[in-house]
């Protein structure tokens, strides 16, 4: 059966609502001097806060950045990836799967204007799928 489109189903409805859902609640601050922004996005962390990312741009490269969060709140909790090389082994899994560079205990991902999007959302699916 080929597939029909309806201009504005239900679930067109459903999806614009939670791109909404989605914009209200996502928070922008610049840290004026710097040229970086910060992004506290809807989805809860490991503290059952908000994750938040921070971005910089620098000529035609987009640098998205945990600010080394993720990493030190799960040392806060007791847990050190170092200690235990199947934690170093899924840390390493999961960023690879998603892209994201670790460096000195930094999550981050270079993007490109066109790209931002899939690298923005790859990041913070990266620091939850950790925090978990």
């Amino acid at each position: 059966m080929p597939f029909k489109f309806i201009k504005m189903s239900w679930i067109d409805e459903r999806i614009e609502a939670y791109y909404q859902w989605l914009k209200d609640n996502t928070a922008i601050k610049e840290d004026v001097g710097t040229g970086w922004f910060s992004i506290s996005t809807p989805f809860v962390g490991l503290f059952n806060d908000n994750i938040e990312i921070f971005i910089k741009k620098e000529n035609d490269k987009i640098i998205l950045s945990d600010d080394s969060q993720t990493i030190e709140n799960l040392v806060l909790l007791g847990v050190d990836i170092n200690r235990s090389p199947k934690r170093i082994q899924f840390v390493k899994y999961v960023l690879r799967n998603y892209g994201i560079q670790f460096v000195n205990k930094e999550l981050t991902v270079i993007s490109s204007e066109k790209d931002f999007p899939q690298k923005k959302h790859a990041l913070i699916s990266a620091l939850s799928e950790i925090s978990d």
